[in-house]
Formats: structure tokens, sequence, C-alpha cells
């Protein structure tokens, strides 16, 4: 009973110290609570727009009839391409495209009307710059809608043709595109909450290694013992009680990304509350856990820098957001299972935008608390090697 006793006491101990220490450091205050709350706002500003509207595209119509000029007026009627003109050929219309006058060339073939008055199909080219994939989207989209309507319309007149009514006519068969979990079809409100939780990844990381750092400074600097660590505990206890602070700090700036930004920028937002809570505390401690881990590579505070700030783009592409994991090389979907943020930005995506439950996304919110505890032990093993290293570097 006493050991439990004196263990709870340290662990606490360690809790107001590591407290204590966080908010005499301005640059750690910098990462938990102005980088939250600044990087969310750039980045959704930089993607606000969602969708790439009126995209200038070019025509080269070599067919030159009244079905191949419907096409070009269905795809311009489009809110997603705008028509800029004609081409004489080929070599004009990339012209247009290296002088960036147009991002797209729509090549309509000298049998298009040929092929439909045969009932054959009548295939059309698109062109488009691929500096920007959002554009070719856009550009793709108008001329699929365009392609659709004039099939319609072509087979109604067939029909007509053949002897039929038009208002017998049975109706069409029509495509209902339903965009689950983004009715704007945005690349922000996609892209957007997956970021939102990778920023609290690399705030955290941030800010436990900076304390790392100028932790293993001031030892260096006192024969191993760092004169701010009031607190004499053990190991585990140290672990327990520093891991504990941090989860518990960064709830305001948890809830400004999670719940402000998204309805500052109207994104989607059907999920449970409690369910997101829940979902983030394993993610959090597994995060600082991991933090408390590579702490050993930050031997100065501006080490921080270095090792983790080029790694969002990396984390980003891992994650499975932005390319999916089933058809990842095995080398790095081993590396994004390591990543809390990955099994985070998985759940929450479901949660948030699709309603899901936490028993929906029950296998991410278990290797989470698996992380927790692997991670645990990782952090225990690198701060005892810590500890022993400095230790013979301090007595040479």
């Amino acid at each position: 009973m006493k050991r439990l006793t004196k263990f709870i006491h340290d662990v606490l101990l360690s809790w107001a110290n590591e407290l204590r220490l966080i908010f005499k450091d301005k640059g750690v205050l910098m990462f938990l609570f102005v980088l939250p709350l600044a990087y969310p706002i750039i980045y959704a500003l930089i993607y606000d727009k969602e969708v790439a509207t009126d995209v200038p595209i070019v025509v080269v119509d070599q067919c030159n009839t009244p079905e191949s000029r419907r096409l070009v007026r269905y795809a311009d009627a489009s809110q997603y391409a705008a028509f800029v003109g004609y081409a004489s050929d080929m070599a004009d219309a990339e012209r247009a495209l290296k002088e960036k006058k147009a991002y797209g060339i729509l090549l309509i073939d000298k049998d298009f009307s040929k092929h439909i008055h045969r009932g054959e199909q009548a295939p059309v080219s698109l062109y488009s710059d691929m500096s920007l994939l959002i554009r070719y989207r856009s550009l793709l989209m108008a001329l699929t809608d365009a392609t659709q309507e004039i099939g319609k319309e072509i087979k109604v007149e067939t029909l007509s043709i053949k002897g039929a009514d038009a208002p017998k006519i049975p109706a069409t068969p029509t495509n209902t595109y339903i965009p689950l979990g983004n009715p704007q079809q945005g690349f922000a409100t996609f892209l957007i909450p997956g970021i939102l939780i990778l920023i609290a990844q690399q705030s955290l990381l941030l800010a436990i290694c900076m304390m790392g750092g100028a932790t293993y400074e001031r030892r260096r600097r006192n024969h191993g013992i760092d004169p701010l660590d009031t607190v004499r505990s053990g190991a585990v206890a140290r672990i327990f009680g520093k891991g504990l602070v941090y989860p518990v700090v960064y709830i305001i700036p948890l809830l400004y990304l999670l719940f402000i930004v998204p309805r500052i920028f109207s994104y989607p937002q059907i999920g449970n509350f409690i369910d997101i809570i829940l979902l983030n505390i394993p993610y959090l401690l597994a995060v600082t856990m991991l933090g408390m881990t590579l702490q050993v590579f930050a031997r100065e505070r501006e080490s921080a820098f270095v090792i983790f700030v080029f790694t969002s783009v990396i984390f980003l592409f891992l994650s499975g957001i932005i390319w999916p994991l089933y058809d990842m090389n095995p080398l790095f979907k081993f590396f994004s299972s390591c990543c809390p943020s990955t099994w985070a930005m998985q759940a929450f995506e479901r949660i948030n935008a699709n309603g899901a439950t936490l028993n929906d996304v029950a296998h991410e919110y278990h290797i989470l608390w698996l992380q927790v505890v692997v991670y645990f032990f990782t952090a225990l093993a690198t701060n005892r090697y810590s500890t022993i290293r400095l230790k013979a570097i301090t007595e040479k």
C-alpha cells in the first residue's frame, strides 16, 4: 500500500513539475497554443474555394457540325468549365496551354456527327494541364456532364424518328451522383479535417521534443542533473506523470481544432461529440508517448525543428487520406501503421463526415490504445538509455 501511495505521489509531483516547466517556456507554449490556432486557418483559407470553377478550355472542332457545337455549348454551360475560343488545330491549342490562356483542350473528331447518325459511339478527347489535378477534375466533370446530356437528347431524337411520340417516350435513365460526407465535392472538405488531426500530432511532438532538448541541455551543463527537476521519482512514475500533462494541456487547442475550425469554414460535422472526444483520448496519449520516445534525439531545443517540421508532408501522405492504404508499398504501409495520426485521421474522417460511431471505428480505436502501451515502454527504454548515456558523457 505504501508503495502504491508513493507511486501516485511521485506521478502527481512529476505532473505538476512538468506543467510548471511548460508554462515557463515560451517556445513550448507557442507550439501548444499559437501553432494550432494559426495553422488550420492558413490551410483552410488556402483551399477555401473548395472547387475549381470556370476552368478555361479551348476547343479544336474538326467536325464543325450542329452536334459538335451543341457539345461545346453544354460543356461551356457547366459551372466547371469556361469556353475561351476555338483553335484551328492542335498546335494552336497547345500554344494556348503554354501561354496559360487555357488549361484544357477539347478535341472533337471529324467523324463525330457521322458516328452519332450511325448509332455508334462518338468519342471526344480531353487534354488537360496536369500541373493541378483539381483543374483536371473540373474539366472532366464538365465534359462528362455534357456528353451524358447530349446522349439523352440523341436517344429521344432517335426514337422520335422511328415514329414514337415524344411525350410517350419513356424517360431515359439518369445518373445521380451523391458525394457522401462531402456534399460540396470540395478539396478542403476532404483534406482539412485530416490535416487538423495531423496538426495536433505535429504540435505536440514539437513541444515535447523541445522540452526534452531543454532538459538535455540543463543536464549536460550540470553533470547529468536537471536543477529544474525537483522530483526524485522512479522512471515509471516520471513517464506516467509527464505523459498525462500534455493531453490535459492540449484539451482547449483540440476542441478548437476539431469543433470550432470546421464550424467556421462550414465543413461537414455530423459525428457525435462524445465519440470524437473518446477517440482522441488514446490518440493524444499515443502521440505524447511517441514524443517522449523521440526526446532522446533532441539534444538542443532547436533539434525539434530539424527532426519534425519536414515530416508533416510525409505523415500526410502516409495517412491514407490522399492515397489509399491498401495500395501502398508494404514498407510504407508499415511506417504508416506506426503513426498515431494515420489511425486517428482515418477514424475521425469517418465519424465527423459520415456519422460513424466509435463502434464502427473500433479497429482504429484499439490500435491507438495499443500504441499507447507500446510507446510507453519505448519511452521508458529511451529515457533510461538517455540518462545512462548522459552520465557516462559527464563523468569523462
